[in-house]
């Protein structure tokens, strides 16, 4: 879903602002290199996904359903972080995220449920599906940031050792 009563998806507004401690943070390396798989049925939203992640240097790999995000993660061992879009047709990100979680090697992935549903309890209903976090729309680019960050070096720091 791209808009949510009228407004965009993506608040592009925080674009231009000052950069602040977060972004400034995850620009200057702090997901260097990681890759995200961003999962929408809308392009638009992830162009805008993917530019900002590209600025702080990740790697994006998309996927339009939630179909084709679990044939990625099948192929691709090296996704560091998801955010799934929850309002998609034929696969919604509920289905997608509990599909994700039953396979062994996805079980800790850190998935960031992005969605234009912000009602009430709607945190807690991603969060039961699987989501390790939740992030409304449009999109504080700041929080999405500093909940990347912090859940990529959540996922590096408990690693098992090698």
């Amino acid at each position: 879903m791209s808009t949510f009563e009228g407004q965009p998806a993506w608040d592009t507004s925080q674009d231009q602002a000052p950069l602040t401690s977060s972004r400034d943070r995850f620009y200057q390396g702090a997901a260097a290199g990681a890759t995200a798989l961003i999962v929408d049925d809308d392009d638009r939203n992830m162009f805008a996904l993917s530019a900002v992640l590209q600025r702080g240097k990740m790697v994006v790999v998309t996927a339009d359903s939630g179909s084709r995000a679990l044939h990625i993660l099948e192929r691709e061992v090296d996704i560091g972080i998801v955010l799934m879009d929850i309002m998609m047709p034929i696969m919604d990100g509920y289905q997608a995220i509990a599909a994700i979680r039953k396979r062994p090697q996805s079980a800790e992935l850190p998935i960031i449920a992005v969605t234009g549903k912000a009602v009430v309890g709607e945190r807690e209903r991603c969060i039961t599906a699987g989501a390790s976090d939740f992030i409304a729309k449009p999109v504080d680019t700041s929080a999405l940031l500093t909940a990347i960050s912090r859940w990529l070096l959540e996922a590096t720091t408990h690693l098992p050792p090698s």
